[in-house]
């Protein structure tokens, strides 16, 4: 009888324990939203899919990150359904999708979907977090196109300079941190602690960890960006940058931005000038939408209720 009873205390307890683990709990409200530890957690192996050498990095730290990066997808989409139907599919979203993964460094979408099996990730939640992110930017173009200004004279000008002056320019591969902070106290010490975990777990899991961008998730990766693309003060800031090196904070509209050099090379120019003129108009154009996403989000999460459990 004793054994019975000890066989059957075994047997509640192992199962106590994989009921508490699998326990499911909120973690905090946004508005009338909530967000819970299986959230947080598939949010996880989503950024870890997406940059496998956060793996690496402290559990903890990464933890606050999908929690960072899941508030931040939960308050978009609040903001998105007062002026769009998500469950309306995007006709261009196969194609985003596409980009996405080829991004990543694979060639077609069954690759991508085998990927996202090892992380236990499903190619829908990957269409609907891109689908937030689309209709997203959707909003702030919607929002914000009519106050764009561009100063289409001080382009031509900078293009008839470039090819009239030099047969060659750069080519640069940036990343970036963009961090936000209220007075230039702030940015100190913010920036001290940018540098301390870029010196221990190098730059692009910092951009995970600590840029506010939405190139966070990609380590803050721009990509190749050609000289006469950059914005000036920029361009100042990285044209003599050693490679692997990266700048002080740059004052920018949607906060601080550090920008680090991964390489560059110098490349003959072949400059049609109608197409480099509409590139840098493009260019421009996003560049200003961006500040405008990252100004515009700052507000309505100001304006959010956001309770922690």
């Amino acid at each position: 009888m004793k054994i019975v009873f000890f066989f059957i205390f075994l047997l509640n307890f192992f199962y106590s324990q994989i009921s508490y683990s699998n326990e499911i709990y909120v973690v905090m409200k946004v508005n009338n939203k909530i967000i819970t530890n299986i959230d947080i957690s598939n949010e996880y192996r989503y950024l870890v899919a997406l940059r496998p050498s956060l793996q690496d990095v402290d559990k903890k730290k990464v933890l606050n990150l999908a929690k960072d990066s899941i508030l931040r997808e939960k308050i978009k989409e609040e903001e998105i359904i007062k002026h769009f139907d998500l469950t309306v599919e995007n006709k261009f979203i196969d194609k985003i999708v596409a980009n996405f993964y080829k991004k990543m460094g694979m060639k077609n979408e069954n690759e991508f979907i085998n990927y996202l099996k090892k992380y236990n990730l499903e190619l829908e939640d990957i269409r609907m977090k891109i689908s937030i992110e689309t209709a997203w930017n959707d909003l702030i173009y919607k929002k914000f196109s009519n106050k764009v200004e561009i100063d289409k004279i001080r382009i031509k000008k900078n293009i008839e300079k470039i090819i009239s002056e030099s047969g060659e320019q750069y080519n640069f591969l940036i990343f970036e941190i963009l961090f936000n902070a209220e007075n230039y106290e702030e940015v100190q010490k913010k920036y001290n602690v940018i540098e301390k975990s870029i010196s221990e777990i190098g730059f692009k899991n910092t951009a995970n960890l600590h840029s506010v961008s939405d190139s966070a998730k990609l380590g803050g990766k721009i990509g190749w960006i050609n000289e006469s693309q950059l914005n000036e003060i920029i361009k100042r800031e990285i044209i003599n940058l050693e490679i692997g090196k990266y700048t002080k904070p740059i004052t920018v509209p949607g906060g601080f931005l550090i920008v680090k050099l991964e390489d560059k090379i110098k490349e003959e120019m072949n400059i049609n000038f109608e197409e480099e003129y509409k590139k840098q108009i493009a260019n421009e154009k996003n560049t200003q939408l961006k500040n405008f996403s990252e100004i515009y989000f700052k507000k309505i999460k100001k304006n959010a209720t956001i309770s922690e459990k």
